[in-house]
């Protein structure tokens, strides 16, 4: 699984559905994701990601095999899963199956995977017009919407507005590998498969030109 998704990551699409030089279109053509791999011989560590910006939050709640931090937080007003691996070999195999894993989209209708194998999940209406607190079956205060203020209260019962949660859609959709850590964002537009401005320009704020 791992080699094929590195070989489709080989894959250079340009200048169509927002993908640009240096990006491989992964997903389906109804939900498109931008995947970025970039080159870096420096080893990240949390505060070089709260240097440029990132606001970490909660961990995250599912296993991350490999990696010494797995995180989410805000960045720029927008959901960012941070994980951080020994290695960017690490990054670049286990760190990609992860994200497939937290991006992947049901052809069908573009939402999350059955069960509780997405982290983090976007509860919507059916006009996809907001987001709300979601029903999952992990326990209390550990889950949470994008969308909402990080700074609210969470409850022990956590539900969608109006009963259960019925258009559970993942919260991050483009993902980059740079390094040895590998970034999953929340798109810039309330459409949730739109292009992402953290994971296009998470390199420059990190390795700046001098």
């Amino acid at each position: 699984m791992v080699s094929v998704l590195l070989i489709a990551m080989m894959t250079v699409a340009c200048g169509s559905d927002g993908g640009g030089e240096g990006v491989a279109m992964g997903g389906t053509e109804d939900w498109p994701k931008r995947i970025r791999t970039i080159e870096s011989t420096t080893v990240f560590i949390e505060a070089d990601m709260k240097a440029v910006g990132w606001k970490s939050q909660r961990d995250l709640i599912l296993e991350y095999p490999g990696t010494s931090l797995a995180k989410w937080g805000y960045m720029n007003q927008k959901e960012v899963g941070v994980l951080i691996y020994a290695t960017a070999e690490d990054a670049k195999t286990l760190g990609v199956t992860a994200a497939e894993g937290q991006t992947f989209r049901r052809e069908e209708d573009g939402q999350a995977r059955d069960g509780d194998l997405t982290d983090r999940i976007s509860c919507r209406d059916a006009a996809g017009a907001s987001a709300v607190k979601a029903s999952t079956g992990f326990t209390s205060k550990s889950f949470s919407s994008s969308y909402l203020d990080p700074e609210l209260e969470e409850s022990d019962d956590i539900q969608a507005v109006g009963g259960a949660c019925s258009n559970r859609f993942p919260t991050y959709n483009d993902y980059t590998i740079i390094g040895n850590i590998v970034i999953m964002c929340e798109s810039d537009d309330r459409n949730l498969t739109e292009p992402s401005t953290n994971c296009e320009k998470i390199e420059e704020w990190l390795i700046p030109v001098e």
